[in-house]
């Protein structure tokens, strides 16, 4: 981002430069006194300058016009190219022996459902309770993912298409380290949970599908999302703007609206522990 930032203000310069020489000479032609000619050019440089510039960034944060799905197709033909010169490297300590060392079986826990759910609320209790006796655990959250790994990415459909991907990917190098995984996301489309089922293994996904009414997960809303979804001031945003499809047929279903938490949270444990129990 400070890279983008000083490419834009070096532009903002340069380019005021030349369309202050311009805007010099011709005012001194039409006025025919130089002097006016340097003051408008002088006054117009300020002025036109930090225009420019907050334009320029502005339209580095807009997706309009942008051809995400063609430079994904680009990216994956090129990495399809490079991968032809990549060999997996064998190492001798495999995910066997680390799950012995750890006295645990892997598993990804993948909790699914709207904004305000209860996801991460739920993956927050779950891995408390799993830590303290004695599993070794890692939570991968929506949010705190779109802040790094994710920090690129839009929500177009082909931006939660490559977002869900990586965090697949991530979760599976957890998996193969020995360590129960759990990831919130509201990962509103059916095939891209699938792929990441079929990424790790069918054996070691357990799906959580959070559900949670619309209006109530609005009435959770503390940040206003929803508000500003219906204004249109948040554009694909599930459950307005965008479709969430409902998991047909979870491993384990939280009804957050009339479950009392601890109920939730023993339905999950009755499921996810003897899974990873040795």
């Amino acid at each position: 981002m400070s890279n983008s930032k000083k490419r834009h203000l070096a532009k903002t310069l340069t380019w005021r430069v030349i369309g202050t020489i311009d805007t010099i000479i011709l005012a001194w032609v039409i006025s025919g006194d130089p002097m006016t000619g340097f003051k408008i050019g002088g006054a117009e440089v300020v002025t036109k300058m930090i225009l420019y510039y907050f334009h320029e960034r502005g339209w580095y944060k807009i997706n309009y016009g942008l051809d995400r799905r063609n430079e994904r197709k680009k990216r994956m033909i090129r990495a399809e190219s490079v991968s032809k010169n990549i060999i997996v490297q064998d190492f001798k300590i495999d995910s066997v022996k680390r799950k012995n060392l750890l006295s645990q079986n892997s598993v990804l826990i993948w909790f699914t459902g709207l904004s305000g759910s209860g996801k991460s609320t739920m993956s927050n209790l779950l891995e408390s309770e799993l830590f303290e006796r004695g599993f070794k655990t890692y939570a991968l959250d929506g949010d705190n993912v779109r802040h790094g790994l994710c920090n690129d990415l839009a929500f177009t459909e082909e931006d939660r298409v490559e977002n869900i991907r990586r965090v697949g990917e991530v979760a599976k190098l957890f998996l193969d380290a020995g360590t129960v995984v759990l990831c919130s996301f509201v990962s509103p489309y059916t095939k891209d949970r699938e792929t990441v089922k079929e990424l790790v293994g069918k054996e070691n996904f357990i799906e959580v599908f959070v559900s949670c009414p619309i209006e109530v997960c609005e009435q959770r809303d503390v940040k206003g999302l929803y508000q500003k979804a219906r204004n249109g001031e948040i554009k694909n945003f599930t459950g307005i703007s965008s479709p969430f499809e409902e998991p047909v047929s979870p491993d384990v279903i939280l009804n957050t609206n009339s479950e009392e938490v601890q109920d939730s949270l023993d339905k999950l444990l009755r499921i996810v522990e003897p899974k990873i129990s040795i």
